[in-house]
């Protein structure tokens, strides 16, 4: 089942929901997506919040972010979100 879509400007895309029902996506969902020549792939995936926080612990490492640096960070948002209440 091919299916022609529109991104908007922003880039963003709609699956129909015909495909969303297929493959039991709904708005908690994980979608990997990848370039392979010219595609885009698009699979289902089922995350843990171990799995998302290790991800996070790798890219913080991998550009040099500091464990003090993330909690200061998030102290600084949540004052911010707190504060706008």
């Amino acid at each position: 089942m091919t299916k022609v879509i529109k991104a908007t400007s922003k880039g963003q895309i709609t699956l129909p929901n015909q495909i969303r029902q297929q493959l039991g996506i709904d708005q908690n969902s994980y979608i990997a997506v990848d370039v392979i020549g010219d595609y885009v792939l698009m699979k289902k995936v089922n995350v843990k919040l171990t799995e998302i926080s290790k991800l996070f612990q790798e890219e913080a490492k991998r550009r040099n972010i500091s464990k003090k640096e993330i909690e200061e960070a998030i102290l600084e948002s949540r004052t911010e979100v707190w504060s706008d209440e």
